[in-house]
């Protein structure tokens, strides 16, 4: 049995050209151990594991200073921090990752990119439970009830009738329905928070980036870890992989 924990980013016109829906794959044992993990962290910096609004690590939080961090004022503290947070997610060798990056600018009808990334994102995770063989539950952040609904109605659908287009994928390993709760209930969707937000990064970083914040966290997920070695992705319109 997997655990699929997934995030969003939001696509935002003139400033995040990409959207992107992740997640990382887990199995029990890996949630014990990488649960155990951030509580320390979370000892560390809040006083307290006890999961709560306030001990939330939210990682664009980290980065612009919001919410909890909103008195960090040291880049390097921040930046550590997000390094601590991304060795904890690379601490698990059997821990999948996957995710799905819409471009919509590049789309002759953008209104739907969210529900066709959702589509992509259940196919790669069919997949991979096919090669594993093992059955598999979706878990998200209930931050938009909308999308929360429509993501269920469109997975009950896929698995009936499998996904859309004349090659579509009969999904025989995701179970029940997609639950969702809040981000700050669960380290684990704060674990997909995290990759999908470091995914953005990358993908909006060019040799002329003068953020040096960014560049401290992108050099130490590409040199350090696995991370950005996805099991499973797609990048569309453009070819999937």
């Amino acid at each position: 049995m997997r655990l699929i924990y997934f995030d969003e980013v939001k696509y935002q016109k003139g400033a995040q050209p990409f959207y992107f829906l992740g997640g990382i794959i887990v199995s029990a044992d890996d949630v014990w151990h990488l649960e155990n993990e951030l509580a320390k962290i979370s000892g560390k910096y809040f006083g307290t594991s006890i999961l709560t609004r306030h001990t939330e690590f939210h990682a664009s939080d980290i980065f612009h200073r919001k919410a909890n961090f909103k008195s960090w004022n040291n880049p390097e503290k921040r930046a550590d921090l997000v390094k601590k947070l991304a060795k904890i997610l690379d601490s698990r060798p059997n821990v999948a990752k996957a995710f799905v990056c819409i471009q919509p600018e590049q789309m002759l009808v953008n209104t739907s990119f969210d529900d066709k990334a959702f589509m992509f994102f259940t196919e790669k995770i069919e997949n991979y439970l096919r090669s594993i063989n093992s059955p598999g539950l979706l878990i998200g952040d209930r931050e938009n009830k909308k999308v929360s609904e429509q993501f269920a109605v469109d997975l009950s659908r896929y698995r009936r009738n499998g996904t859309l287009y004349q090659l579509g994928t009969e999904l025989l390993h995701l179970i029940d329905t997609v639950h969702f709760t809040d981000s700050h209930h669960s380290r684990m969707l704060q674990l997909a928070d995290l990759y999908v937000w470091l995914l953005q990064l990358q993908f909006n970083s060019n040799d002329n980036d003068k953020n040096q914040l960014r560049q401290m966290i992108l050099d130490y997920v590409s040199r350090e870890t696995k991370i950005f070695q996805p099991t499973k992705y797609k990048i569309w319109p453009n070819q999937p992989r």
